[in-house]
């Protein structure tokens, strides 16, 4: 269960994760090395991670809730082993061969979301249904995907939310400089702090019963560097100070 968001920045991108999980979850670690030169957090109860970075490249995980739930897989491999297996692959295209040659018969349904800083921003995303792996490209920014154990299909009006909160904000993208690109960052931040008070179970920093908004990871990742912003969220909905890594 995760919201994740994409907007361009001057010679760059920024990338934030909502990350929601059961309440019975332990608390993941921040930070972690994961292959060469990438950072993020390490999650103990599945024993990799949903997001990592390094200079260039993001990869972000999500839980592909379909409707005809497929059977679980044979011989299953938690889906928080993938990302360390292709962090340190050089470019979208590389990520996507990389995917292609896992056996991805032993991983339960997910959507991996690739941002890629070189001479372009490139954001993809790879969809694994179970039987079939799509790639798509991302041609406009901002972006966002959205999941749920409740199903994709109940959180849907996340992205109408983004529409009007992020993009609508700065309409051209928010790749240029001065205040329309704080107006997004700003814009992009208040989307992932927003709650319905009568759908907290459906909103962004969500809230049910067994579940609820853990952690908020932001990425800023440009030609000055990659910054990574690791923020654990309380039981209240309150966001922690973040713990900060640079590389640079």
């Amino acid at each position: 269960m995760c919201t994740v968001s994409v907007i361009a920045v001057a010679g760059g991108y920024r990338l934030i994760s909502n990350r929601d999980e059961q309440r019975s979850r332990p608390a993941a670690e921040f930070p972690f090395r994961w292959g060469r030169h990438g950072i993020g957090p390490f999650d103990p109860g599945g024993g990799g991670t949903w997001i990592a970075s390094r200079p260039g490249l993001t990869l972000c995980l999500l839980n592909y809730n379909l409707v005809a739930k497929p059977g679980a897989p044979p011989r299953a491999i938690s889906r928080g082993r993938i990302i360390p297996l292709l962090i340190d692959r050089e470019g979208l295209d590389e990520v996507r061969s990389g995917l292609e040659h896992l056996e991805l018969v032993r991983y339960a349904p997910f959507r991996l979301v690739a941002a890629w800083h070189g001479a372009d921003t490139r954001v993809a995303e790879a969809r694994w249904e179970g039987t079939r792996l799509n790639w798509i490209e991302h041609e406009r920014l901002p972006a966002v995907f959205v999941s749920s154990g409740l199903g994709d299909a109940e959180v849907a009006d996340r992205v109408p939310l983004f529409e009007q909160m992020v993009v609508g904000a700065c309409p051209s993208g928010g790749g240029g400089g001065g205040g329309g690109m704080r107006g997004m960052w700003v814009a992009q931040d208040a989307f992932h702090q927003h709650r319905w008070p009568e759908r907290l179970h459906q909103s962004v920093l969500m809230a049910r019963p067994d579940a609820r908004t853990v952690s908020v990871t932001e990425v800023v990742d440009t030609d000055m560097g990659l910054e990574m912003r690791y923020c654990p969220v309380s039981e209240s909905g309150q966001i922690a100070e973040p713990v900060l890594h640079e590389a640079r």
